[in-house]
């Protein structure tokens, strides 16, 4: 009989071992998944408080850059070495089937003054035929250097200059390069008729650097 109550209690304190050494595992378990749970959640604050660094970075890049930018358009605005000269082209009006004359004036230059250019002025075709094109006064009676060409085709009129080589007749003031004498067609539509500059173009001066032309464009008024 006290054998079969030993072994009862054997029973019972080996069941009590169990139960107790499987709810040790559990609850550290809990705590070791509850500890990395924590660690986890914690990581997104830590890459958000690095963010505004990051931001700050990222804003003095683009500061950088912007700058950089601004620097680049800046020189691309700078003036050209031959400096600037400025060119208008004239205004007129007519009826149908009569003739106009367009001046083509040079209203400013650099102090250097020109020494050679061409370049084009475009009209239209279908209301407007050249008839004659003459120097202007700014070359005075050595006109012998200035040329030009009508190409009816596409409705264009073709200028060249070159200065000789003493740099004599370099033009120096301003003035009227060119007149243009047009005939209004007698099927020109009444209105407005845009005279301008054409597609190509190049003024220098008596050093060869680049002059930066500015043109005006003009106009013929068919009544």
């Amino acid at each position: 009989m006290k054998k079969v109550i030993l072994a009862i209690l054997l029973i019972i304190l080996v069941t009590a071992a169990i139960i107790f050494g499987v709810n040790h595992f559990t609850s550290d378990s809990e705590t070791s998944t509850s500890t990395i749970s924590s660690t986890a959640s914690s990581s997104p604050s830590v890459s958000a408080s690095s963010s505004p660094a990051q931001n700050s970075d990222s804003k003095s890049t683009k500061s950088t850059s912007d700058k950089d930018s601004k620097d680049s358009n800046s020189d691309s605005k700078d003036k050209t070495p031959g400096g600037e000269a400025e060119i208008s082209i004239g205004k007129a009006s007519g009826a149908t089937g009569s003739t106009v004359t367009i001046p083509v004036k040079l209203n400013n230059l650099p102090k250097k003054g020109i020494g050679s250019f061409n370049f084009n002025i475009k009209y239209d075709t279908d209301a407007l035929e050249v008839v004659e094109v003459k120097p202007g006064e700014i070359f005075g009676s050595n006109n012998s250097n200035f040329d030009y060409t009508v190409i009816d085709a596409t409705g264009l009129v073709s200028f060249l200059y070159t200065s000789s080589n003493s740099g004599k007749d370099t033009v120096t003031k301003s003035g009227v390069i060119t007149n243009i004498t047009f005939k209004i067609k007698d099927n020109a539509k009444k209105g407005t008729i845009k005279i301008s500059k054409g597609t190509a173009g190049a003024f220098g001066d008596t050093e060869l650097k680049k002059i930066n032309p500015v043109f005006t464009d003009g106009e013929i008024t068919v009544k």
